[in-house]
Parts: structure tokens; C-alpha cells; sequence
């Protein structure tokens, strides 16, 4: 499985309001690109329409040959190839990802989930992680960026940081939950990973590591988050 060779981030959109729904005309259909572009005015009406909106979409791409990768909590960071699945009506599907995911035990290859985790909470992300851990192919791969508590904890006590990146972490961005190293570790391995490892931003070691880009879209240091990486094994 060369997933490196599968996935790449989808083009930005053309500029103006015709160009970017041809584009989303041409890879959701009319409904599903004109509710969507909707609800980004009017963000009320997308857990109502949602869900039927964009269902079509999912079950075609479920049916698709080849690798299956999910992109959990991309929001509009889309990849070519891979489906991502939010609540944010920029993603291909809805899908709350604090309940039950809409697919087969063992069906699923690939899942990359970047800086998505810490937004909701502990007791969520543990159903979100039983659930991939659930619709992993065995010998499939979860690879999840969130930020690092043990890093903030030590680099804001060395001097490293400001007091007040560590606070904007926790109670900025619509964050819930920031595990340390040992926490992400323990909660895979209560979902049933069994080999979960840190890795490192971009590593070139890892099947999924192309796909990080947090740092570089948002441009703070790499170092701020933690990057893992567990496999179904059974």
C-alpha cells in the first residue's frame, strides 16, 4: 500500500462565487454543492440538511476501488482520493465523530486525523478511537497530530514560550481536552491499539507523515504538537 502516491490536498478553489460551485458542482452534484455553499452562510441549517445532503457522496466513494483513506476533522483541508468526514459543511460528509461511523467492521485502510482530537471531549474521543479502531482493516493505520501538553508544560517553564501560548492552547480554538504524551497513549491503547508510537511532524518513516500540514498552514512550530501513529493488529 503506497499511500504516498494515492493522496494528494485538493487544488484551492477558483476565485469567485461561479468558479467554486462548478468545482463542487462537479465533484458533489448540484443539491449536495449548492446546500453546502448555503450553509456556510447560514451554519444553523447544515446538522438539518447534512446528513441526507451529503450521504450520496459517501456511499459512492465507499464503493470506489483502491485505498481507503478517512481525513477525520480536516474540515475544508481536502484530500484528493480520501473522503473527509466533518462537521464543518467544507468537508465531502457530514459525520459526527463522537458516534457511531457510518462504515463496515474492517473497512477502512487508512486514518489520518490532524489537530481535530483535542476539540472535543475525553469521553468522545474515546468513542471516536473505538470507532476507527473498529473500521480499521487489520494490519491499518491511525495516525492522529493533537498538541503536546508535556511540551508546552516543559517549554513554557524553560522560558521557551509565553504563559499565554499555553493558555491560548487550552482555551482558545474551540479546544475540549490536550493530552500529554502518556494520556494519547493510554487512550489507544484503551480503544484497542495495541503498538501505538510517537512519531515525529512529516516523518518520512511513516505511511501517512506526507500529510501533515498544521504547522505549515497555520505557521507555528512543529514541536507544539504530538504526532501518533497505532495499527489495528487483530
Amino acid at each position: 500500500m503506497n499511500a504516498r502516491s494515492d493522496f494528494v490536498f485538493a487544488a484551492p478553489p477558483p476565485a469567485g462565487l461561479f468558479g467554486k460551485l462548478a468545482r463542487y458542482r462537479q465533484r458533489y452534484g448540484t443539491v449536495h454543492a449548492l446546500a453546502r455553499f448555503a450553509a456556510t452562510k447560514v451554519p444553523g441549517i447544515w446538522p438539518v440538511i447534512g446528513p441526507a445532503v451529503t450521504r450520496g457522496y459517501r456511499e459512492r466513494w465507499k464503493r470506489k476501488e483502491g485505498v481507503k483513506l478517512l481525513n477525520l476533522g480536516g474540515g475544508g483541508n481536502i484530500i484528493e482520493g480520501a473522503l473527509t468526514a466533518d462537521l464543518d459543511p467544507r468537508a465531502d460528509t457530514y459525520m459526527n465523530l463522537a458516534r457511531t461511523l457510518p462504515f463496515a467492521d474492517a473497512s477502512i485502510d487508512l486514518i489520518f486525523t490532524e489537530e481535530f482530537i483535542e476539540h472535543i471531549s475525553k469521553a468522545d474521543a474515546a468513542i471516536m478511537l473505538r470507532e476507527c479502531h473498529r473500521v480499521l482493516k487489520p494490519g491499518g493505520a491511525l495516525r492522529i497530530a493533537t498538541p503536546d501538553l508535556d511540551w508546552l508544560g516543559a517549554s513554557v517553564s524553560a522560558g521557551i514560550i509565553p504563559c499565554d501560548l499555553v493558555n491560548s492552547t487550552f482555551y482558545e480554538h474551540g479546544h475540549r481536552y490536550i493530552y500529554s504524551r502518556a494520556e494519547m497513549l493510554s487512550a489507544l491503547a484503551l480503544a484497542g491499539f495495541s503498538d501505538a508510537r510517537h512519531s515525529t511532524y512529516k516523518d518520512p518513516a511513516s505511511e501517512l507523515g506526507f500529510l501533515d500540514s498544521h504547522a505549515d498552514r497555520f505557521n507555528h512550530d512543529p514541536l507544539l504538537s504530538q504526532y501518533v501513529e497505532a495499527r489495528r493488529s487483530e
